[in-house]
Order: C-alpha cells, then sequence, then structure tokens
C-alpha cells in the first residue's frame, strides 16, 4: 500500500520528468546502436528515419555530423547529452528523495559523455558504460528509495517515455501493452496520478489489431493520449 507521504506538485514534476529523461536516453542509446550499424552497413541515410519518426527536422547534413550531434550538441533536445543535463538536473534537486548514491549513477554518464565531447569521439561502443550506469541507477532507486510515491512519480515518466518512443519506433504491441499495463497496476495505487477517463480510452485503443494497422491518426492519438496520462 502507498504511504500517505505528501509530495509537492513541483517535486511529483520534477520526479516524473526524471523518470522520462533517463528512460529517453536509455532507449535513445539503443536506438543510435541500431542506426549506426545501419550507416555501418552502407545506408547513410537511415539517419533521417530516426529524426522523422520523432517528428522533428533532421540538423545534420551527413553521418558524422549526425553522430556527433546525436551525442552532444546541447541545442539539439533530442541529443543524449540534452537528455542526461535535464535528468541531472533534475536529479540534483531531488538529492533527499532519490539519495546521491542513485544521483551519482546519472553523474557518472554525464561526466563520462563531457571527456568524450572533447575528444570529439564518434565511436559510440563507448556508451555500454553509460547503458549500464543508467540500469544501475533504476536498481539503486529500487534498493535505496524507501519512499514508494517516490518511486511511483518516477516509474510513471520511466513508463510513459517507454510508450511513447517504442510506439513512435514501432515495437512489437505486446511490449506496449506490457508497459501499459504496468501504468494501469500503478493508476490502482496512486490516486489522482492519472486522467483514469483517458486511462480507459487507452485501454481500449491499444488492441492488437488496430496496432497492427497503426495509421497515422491512430498513432497521433496514441501519443496525445500517453502524453497527456499523467498529471504532474
Amino acid at each position: 500500500m502507498t504511504k500517505n507521504i505528501t509530495i509537492s506538485a513541483n517535486t511529483a514534476n520534477r520526479l516524473y520528468w526524471l523518470g522520462r529523461y533517463t528512460e529517453r536516453v536509455y532507449l535513445e542509446l539503443h536506438l543510435l546502436r541500431r542506426y549506426y550499424d545501419k550507416m555501418i552497413d552502407g545506408a547513410p541515410e537511415e539517419y533521417h528515419e530516426y529524426y522523422k519518426k520523432l517528428e522533428v527536422d533532421n540538423p545534420y547534413p551527413d553521418d558524422r555530423s549526425y553522430r556527433l550531434g546525436f551525442l552532444y550538441d546541447e541545442k539539439n533536445p533530442c541529443s543524449i547529452l540534452s537528455g542526461l543535463k535535464a535528468a541531472n538536473d533534475n536529479a540534483i534537486l531531488l538529492r533527499e528523495n532519490i539519495m546521491s548514491e542513485t544521483l551519482s549513477y546519472i553523474q557518472m554518464s554525464l561526466v563520462m559523455l563531457n571527456d568524450n565531447k572533447q575528444k570529439e569521439n564518434d565511436n559510440i561502443t563507448f556508451m555500454q558504460s553509460i547503458t549500464d550506469w543508467l540500469l544501475a541507477f533504476w536498481g539503486s532507486a529500487e534498493e535505496r528509495i524507501y519512499n514508494e510515491r517516490v518511486r511511483n512519480f518516477m516509474k510513471a515518466g520511466k513508463l510513459i517515455e517507454h510508450v511513447d518512443i517504442q510506439v513512435r519506433f514501432n515495437y512489437k504491441y505486446y511490449r506496449i501493452r506490457e508497459a501499459f499495463d504496468a501504468l494501469k497496476a500503478c493508476s490502482k495505487v496512486e490516486k489522482g496520478m492519472f486522467d483514469m477517463n483517458l486511462m480507459e480510452q487507452l485501454d481500449e485503443l491499444l488492441t492488437p489489431e488496430q496496432y497492427a494497422e497503426m495509421t497515422p491518426e491512430y498513432r497521433s492519438k496514441l501519443l496525445k493520449f500517453i502524453n497527456t496520462l499523467v498529471l504532474v
């Protein structure tokens, strides 16, 4: 049962976005490896597809500038560095909620990324350490954060981002459904965190048949609903 501990609206918002940004970076690293492999195999135009799926303009003219920009461009909200900095900014202000040990995994990731930025290193193999530290971040959160409400707001952000990105990149239906069902379970213990009307509509919308067709209108509706589901 969720502990009856009051969390301010500002703290709830920061916890939610901490969850989203850490999951965003984690999934983007996976996608970067996928698109990097495609470029190595002789399809350098594949990086255009990435930005098309995110519904933003591709700002880079070639594959090397894409790799460097995807990793280090602070002006690009889709870059790994932008995501990690945003996660770190929230985590620092939440230090007392998430504990310093949990925060440290984000900070180690940011230090490594900035160091490689100085070297203009576009070989993505070094990024595996950041993937590992982000997994450790969530392990530490589960182990060290005793306030269940804190964990729930972070988890909600993580799951929302998980669904958003995986819908955009046409992941299999069962993976989307599993994440959504985890959100539904969270809504049963965190009253008032979710728009329950939207939750019901999403539940009806997210079926294997409709997902398999994936019309532009359906995709747009899914993304709109999932990104307005949490009330923070």
